[in-house]
């Protein structure tokens, strides 16, 4: 069972967290490829890529050997960050927080409403790097819009890749109010090879393992 199992067959929003010596390039695009056979083309996917870090995750995936060719078709909203990789549909600029949530907000919704119907998929890449940006009061203020866009955008599955160590230094509040937002959460384990479920409102998929 991979990680694109043990979170499309419930539909459910979830954290992935990983440390700095994990190599998510390989479980991002196992996950991204492995949802995409498993709908055929029925699911309209979104990379949030922070801070360019698609590029570097993409980039760890190319030097294992994986194929990162159907990037190109994926819809991309870069917040910061200069490489554009994948189709870029909008860019929103490092902000003070009430502009760049404004910006975001907008921009997804964009993407959401012109796709009504259908299964739709929002991953987020390298939030932490924009974490440590804002006071606390944004910061806590970020964390709780995360938990509004899953509570009420039930159409769409946010899968939010999280470096925890980086979440940790920019606040000691920040991991567990995240880890209580996410009806599920998920740790890498192994560099990125295999994960665990630390946390899943299901009760047959807790402390479930595998490959990623």
């Amino acid at each position: 069972m991979g990680i694109a199992e043990v979170v499309m067959s419930r539909r459910t929003s979830a954290l992935i967290e990983h440390t700095s010596e994990d190599i998510v390039g390989y479980a991002f695009c196992k996950f991204l490829q492995e949802v995409r056979d498993r709908y055929n083309g029925s699911i309209d996917i979104v990379v949030t890529d922070f801070v360019d870090a698609l590029s570097v995750y993409l980039h760890q995936a190319e030097l294992l050997g994986l194929d990162v060719d159907f990037m190109g078709n994926i819809s991309v909203i870069k917040v910061g960050g200069k490489l554009n990789v994948g189709n870029v549909l909008y860019k929103v600029p490092i902000s003070p927080y009430p502009v760049y949530k404004t910006r975001y907000d907008d921009a997804l919704s964009k993407i959401i409403e012109s796709r009504t119907g259908r299964v739709q998929l929002n991953v987020q890449l390298g939030i932490e790097m924009v974490m440590n940006l804002f006071d606390r009061k944004e910061l806590i203020e970020q964390i709780h819009n995360i938990g509004r866009q899953i509570i009420q955008n039930k159409d769409v599955i946010n899968v939010v890749f999280a470096n925890i160590e980086a979440v940790e230094k920019a606040s000691s509040e920040a991991l567990p109010l995240l880890r209580v937002m996410f009806p599920m959460v998920l740790q890498l384990r192994g560099g990125g090879e295999t994960f665990t479920v630390r946390k899943s409102v299901f009760p047959r998929l807790r402390g479930v393992s595998g490959e990623v």
